[in-house]
């Protein structure tokens, strides 16, 4: 079966935790958005997708859960049973334990709004070996994505694990909880999303991409492909309306390597850049953000390779390029 790019969201609540609104309203809400899959992620509670199946059509429902240690929150992904908050003497053993609690179910933690609160610090994330998936982006608007001095932006916190060589794939939510209020100060749905490519939207093949890094995160941008293989990065974005596009090419220590304009950004590897990964900015302000490929994945730190693999083929393209490193 051919993958595909599937759309969902993998951090929202309900009336059993904090939202405001009952799971079905809640289902109902991105099942008429037309999202593919959602996760219900209340605070330290599974509310089980089985009650709302019918109610969700063709939208998967992945079971979930915040696990909430104080400020340090961390979304459990395809577990079946509550898990119960470990709050540790620091914050890097905090995560620890509460991803080993994931794994031990056989889910997929995510680290959730690092710089909510200001929490969770690069060296907290740095020595651990359990945890691939955080996110980059979080709608909320008090989760301080941009940073501030002495504690970096979010994709600071990225490209500072990423140099290190800690494989880390970035994913943007929503984090709905009002449904039933609008503006810019509520917790609204449908601001931040992700795209996984998989042969289908069922739980086992969403997180199956999720963790192999075949994901992009976006605010708004659309991408047709990504591609990547020993010459370089290939894009093809998604054009909407007459918006126009900006792509930046990112590398060791946060890099910028290149910057180019249009609806196909390339990049060629120099073979020095460490990683490359991708952020896609259109004249709306949408972002896109695109998955780190490491050039050299002896390097790496992570519970699985796959994000160093070449994916898809561009059927001859990334090598035809010439005469500089993107077009």
């Amino acid at each position: 079966m051919a993958r595909r790019w599937f759309k969902g969201n993998l951090h929202t609540h309900t009336a059993n935790s904090d939202g405001d609104s009952p799971p079905g309203a809640v289902v109902r809400w991105y099942r008429d958005a037309g999202y593919d899959f959602l996760a219900l992620t209340d605070h330290d509670m599974v509310t089980l997708p089985d009650d709302y199946r019918i109610l969700a059509g063709a939208m998967e429902l992945v079971h979930g859960e915040e696990i909430t240690a104080g400020d340090i929150h961390m979304n459990a992904l395809g577990i079946r049973r509550d898990i119960t908050p470990s709050l540790m003497p620091t914050e890097r053993m905090t995560l620890d334990r509460n991803a080993e609690a994931v794994r031990e179910q056989g889910g997929v933690p995510s680290i959730n709004h690092p710089n909510f609160r200001w929490a969770v610090r690069q060296t907290d994330v740095e020595p651990l070996s359990n945890v691939s998936v955080f996110e980059v982006y979080n709608a909320g608007p008090e989760k301080n994505n941009g940073g501030r001095p002495g504690h970096g932006s979010t994709e600071q916190f990225w490209d500072g694990l990423l140099s290190l060589g800690v494989r880390m794939v970035g994913i943007a939510p929503d984090d709905a909880h009002e449904f039933t209020r609008w503006g810019g100060q509520y917790r609204n749905p449908g601001r931040a999303w992700v795209h996984v490519r998989a042969e289908s939207a069922r739980e086992a093949a969403v997180l199956g991409a999720l963790e192999a890094g075949d994901v992009y995160a976006s605010t708004g941008v659309e991408l047709d492909e990504i591609a990547t293989d020993a010459a370089g990065m290939a894009i093809d974005i998604a054009t909407q309306f007459d918006r126009a596009y900006t792509t930046t090419f990112i590398g060791r220590g946060g890099e910028v390597l290149d910057e180019t304009h249009g609806a196909e950004p390339r990049y060629l590897f120099r073979g020095s850049e460490g990683y490359v990964r991708a952020r896609v900015v259109d004249s709306d302000g949408g972002i896109a953000w695109v998955q780190p490929y490491f050039l050299d994945c002896a390097a790496t730190t992570t519970p699985s390779p796959a994000i160093c693999a070449p994916r898809v083929k561009w059927a001859g393209s990334i090598q035809s390029l010439s005469g500089g490193s993107s077009v």
